[in-house]
């Protein structure tokens, strides 16, 4: 099946809705990898986000009468796939083990430690915020949708959670016992 050429998520919405398989291979196509990245980061093993992505998919295939097609469809697919990784992490095992924070030796620069540290310390909605305004660079109407929160509750949680990474990186840096520590 080739996906359609289009540019407009909500022609190809309609286009789906109305039955068209190709519509919605494109869609699928389109934002796969970021459904998979949202979901990767919430659950952190791999074959979690690949069965959480496929469901992802399917429910809007099935729901796609719901969907209004004035309206993004990025933000409804995180909101699918959030409340999916939810409800799996209600019923799956313990999480793994949490990275270390890094060494002198590791890249400054690797920001996977501080996606780590969030996840660690901050609660689901208040890392779930900081991933998709920051990571996907969604606009905070359209995180406090996928969130079901006001857009005045989502800049509140974004500062707390900013806050609390600072200060726990704060407290990291100042430990005499930290694993790292920067040097003058």
């Amino acid at each position: 099946m080739n996906p359609v050429p289009c540019s407009d998520d909500s022609l190809l919405a309609r286009q789906a809705r109305d039955g068209s398989s190709a519509a919605f291979a494109t869609l699928v196509h389109r934002h796969h990898g970021r459904v998979y990245g949202f979901l990767l980061t919430l659950t952190r093993h791999r074959q979690d986000a690949e069965d959480l992505t496929q469901e992802t998919f399917l429910r809007p295939w099935n729901k796609l009468h719901l969907f209004d097609p004035t309206l993004p469809l990025l933000p409804w697919l995180f909101t699918i796939a959030r409340r999916l990784s939810i409800a799996a992490l209600r019923k799956s095992r313990p999480p793994p083990a949490e990275m270390p924070f890094p060494t002198e030796s590791q890249p400054a620069c690797n920001s996977l430690w501080l996606w780590e540290m969030a996840k660690r310390d901050l609660s689901a909605d208040a890392y779930s915020a900081l991933w998709l305004h920051y990571r996907e660079e969604l606009p905070l109407k359209e995180v406090a949708g996928v969130l079901g929160k006001r857009e005045g509750a989502v800049k509140v949680i974004l500062h707390r959670a900013r806050k609390t990474l600072a200060e726990t990186l704060r407290g990291q840096t100042s430990s005499p016992n930290s694993e790292f520590q920067r040097t003058p």
